[in-house]
């Protein structure tokens, strides 16, 4: 591969180990060549001086401090809005076009060899998808010149994927850095919406072409992340033909704008403060993985590809990588519907500005509205 690549290490962590464990993989792959550069994007305050130490004692790692943005809201709400000016700021270090970005956190530690086969053969894993001439069907085209990796997504929620962690080209990654995305954030007030966070970065580059996901950004508020709401809403959503347009559509998006894989059990790990909330910091032995790191194993049997609902109608666990969505549309006998369906239902997405769906649309956002309304009230109860 000729393209210049360099890694991108946004953020900090409170533990003085994670940075070093973090970064060896992306300095062993400068040695190799096979990474230029590492530069590092973090905020210029004395309260992180201690937290940033690792970072700038490394003599191959571009150590960048920036002024932290005054933003008002929560802290989900603002946590958005510093991942996207920090990626904007790392970005703006990073002068060709199409320059390869491994971007990471410094708690995310990602094999070497995984993380080498990812860059080294990224033209082969993220090379545009060539699945629309093969289904025989016209969709949007992606809003990307190549695929994105990342290492998981989500099958029944849409854009739900991990974002500590991507590889694409700059001008695609440039997507997720998009200031849109800010202007979205009243969701994040609720606060069983707080994964909303994971979803408005990787939806914004998709609702021009793809609009019928617009109203699912506006009305988010009915999918909060509630167990004790999920086991209620479930069976409605999986009865729906609507929400199965939305599934389908999403999963479509996956299959051609995304590389999705986590290697093998214990290639990536990843400590969030969400999985050690009462954790010592200096004892990386205190430490938990954060999900799905810790049981690879278990939800990629959880996938069952070839079919939509035995991974999507869980209450939780539904995470995907390649394989699902790919057999979807790769498959010639599904288990719970026909290729012939799948197709109908993307023409309709397709020809989604024509109103065809439009009174199913506002069905199932009433019944939602009415489901939250009745749920909500009798908790409060």
């Amino acid at each position: 591969m000729t393209r210049p690549v360099t890694a991108i290490v946004t953020g900090f962590t409170r533990s003085p180990d994670l940075p070093g464990l973090s970064l060896a993989p992306l300095q062993a792959l400068k040695r190799k060549g096979v990474i230029q550069r590492i530069v590092a994007v973090t905020w210029d305050k004395a309260e992180i001086d201690r937290f940033v130490m690792p970072l700038a004692a490394m003599d191959d790692v571009e150590l960048v401090r920036v002024p932290e943005p005054q933003v008002a809201g929560g802290r989900y709400q603002t946590g958005v809005v510093y991942q996207i000016r920090n990626l904007e700021e790392a970005l703006r270090r990073v002068p060709e076009r199409d320059a390869l970005i491994v971007k990471i956190r410094p708690e995310f530690i990602i094999d070497e060899a995984l993380l080498q086969d990812k860059i080294v053969n990224f033209e082969r894993h993220c090379a545009p998808s060539k699945l629309a001439r093969r289904f025989g069907v016209t969709m949007p085209p992606s809003p990307f010149a190549m695929k994105i990796w990342i290492p998981w997504a989500d099958a029944s929620q849409p854009f739900f994927y991990e974002d500590a962690a991507f590889i694409g080209l700059k001008r695609d990654i440039q997507m997720l850095a998009s200031r849109e995305a800010e202007d979205r954030l009243d969701v994040l007030a609720d606060k069983n919406c707080g994964w909303f966070a994971h979803v408005v970065r990787f939806a914004v580059p998709f609702l021009r072409t793809y609009p019928i996901f617009e109203r699912y950004m506006h009305d988010f508020r009915y999918f909060p992340n509630s167990t004790h709401y999920r086991v209620a809403l479930l069976p409605g959503l999986m009865n729906d033909g609507f929400f199965w347009h939305l599934l389908i559509a999403h999963a479509w998006i996956l299959a051609t704008s995304f590389h999705v894989d986590c290697g093998e059990p214990g290639q990536i790990r990843f400590y969030t403060n969400i999985s050690n909330p009462n954790a010592d910091w200096n004892s990386l032995a205190s430490l938990m993985v954060n999900p799905p790191y810790n049981d690879v194993a278990l939800w990629r049997d959880g996938q069952k590809p070839g079919g939509l609902t035995p991974c999507t109608a869980r209450t939780y666990g539904r995470l995907v990588d390649d394989s699902w969505q790919h057999a979807l549309f790769t498959t010639p006998v599904l288990r719970d519907l026909t290729p012939d369906r799948l197709r109908a239902v993307l023409r309709n997405v397709a020809l989604y500005r024509r109103g065809l769906l439009a009174e199913a649309e506002d069905g199932f956002y009433r019944r939602l509205s009415a489901l939250y309304r009745q749920h909500w009230e009798q908790r409060a109860a």
